[in-house]
């Protein structure tokens, strides 16, 4: 086992639900699930010494096997005997991916270096990759690896469904020139555009063909006066954040969706607005969204603190972040995946 280095980052869009988000590049190998918990343990003490705190790890409490490929664990970690985040462990052709993973709200009385970190804004030791983005692999006309085509949707809300008012607006705000805000009867008077496009979710099922309806958000981030460069983070009333490239929301196929099959979005499916990114995995189509912020440097969202990639394009099998050096030297993953059932 080798953990290289740690960063450990305040995440002020999300303080109240995952302030405090962290990551690990490693080189290990990985051939059995008790691999996986010694790196686990192995994060938390790096961890540890960088926060003056003295954290156990607990489980594994989740295991899943992602698109076909990629073995992820989730412990908890704990100080003082108290339950006070989440670290997870990415597995992929034997070799680890990453560490990644959260504290808690309110735990800083638990763990001694919390409280400078959020006034700092990061902090890092050792040896550290930056974003790694892969090699795309998608013959055009098939579905991306890793991918099976579904009938449905399967419906996910960290947040719950969330039940939006008529006092509901969007707003674009954070590094713009002219901030907007735009209640729902004036964005569906500019939704002239449409889309036939796939929808991609990371655990590796998609639904072929859904016709959504909008506005291009090419158009709203002209109108707010945002950069070509940076990033975008959608923000739910119910406080989930998804982050992405701001290359991605300038192509001509992103939009701000608030029609599915011709009609308003479902309730479920993120009514009165979501983002529409057909390149990029399901998680990062941000549902209930009120808040575009437009940001210079990167910041994690939800599933991004909790290992999930910064890019997420679905081409490039880009689920999980790449915290391995070779890895990303190859810019791509290596063969011969295989399932790790901790159970």
């Amino acid at each position: 086992m080798m953990v290289l280095g740690c960063k450990v980052r305040f995440n002020s869009l999300m303080e109240k639900v995952l302030p405090y988000s962290f990551e690990c590049t490693v080189e290990a190998a990985i051939a059995s699930p008790g691999d996986m918990r010694r790196l686990a343990v192995e994060g938390a003490g790096f961890l540890g010494s960088m926060l003056s705190s003295d954290l156990a790890v607990e489980g594994p409490r989740h295991w899943e096997f992602s698109g076909d490929r990629f073995n992820l664990y989730s412990f908890r970690l704990l100080a003082r005997e108290d339950h006070v985040g989440v670290i997870r462990v990415v597995e992929t052709g034997g070799e680890a991916v990453n560490i990644t993973g959260a504290f808690l709200p309110g735990v800083e009385e638990s763990i001694e270096g919390l409280s400078s970190i959020k006034e700092e804004g990061l902090r890092e030791e050792g040896f550290n990759l930056g974003i790694v983005t892969l090699k795309e692999k998608h013959d055009v006309g098939l579905l991306p690896p890793g991918q099976r085509a579904s009938r449905s949707f399967a419906i996910y809300a960290v947040e719950g469904i969330q039940t939006i008012g008529s006092r509901w607006a969007l707003s674009v705000e954070g590094v713009v020139a002219r901030p907007l805000k735009l209640r729902l009867s004036e964005l569906l008077e500019l939704a002239s555009d449409s889309e036939s496009r796939d929808f991609h979710c990371v655990t590796g099922w998609s639904v072929e063909g859904v016709e959504w309806g909008g506005v291009r958000l090419s158009r709203l981030l002209e109108e707010a006066g945002a950069p070509r460069e940076g990033w975008l983070a959608a923000v739910s009333t119910g406080g989930y954040v998804a982050v992405v490239p701001l290359e991605e929301a300038w192509r001509p196929e992103a939009m701000l969706a608030l029609l599915m099959n011709g009609r308003p979005l479902p309730e479920e499916h993120g009514y009165p607005a979501r983002l529409l990114l057909p390149r990029l995995y399901g998680w990062k189509h941000a549902k209930w969204i009120e808040k575009l912020v437009i940001l210079d440097d990167y910041q994690d969202g939800y599933w991004e603190a909790l290992s999930y990639h910064e890019r997420g394009l679905a081409a490039a099998e880009e689920r999980f972040k790449i915290r391995n050096p070779r890895i990303a030297e190859e810019g791509d993953l290596p063969k011969g995946s295989r399932p790790l059932n901790p159970w």
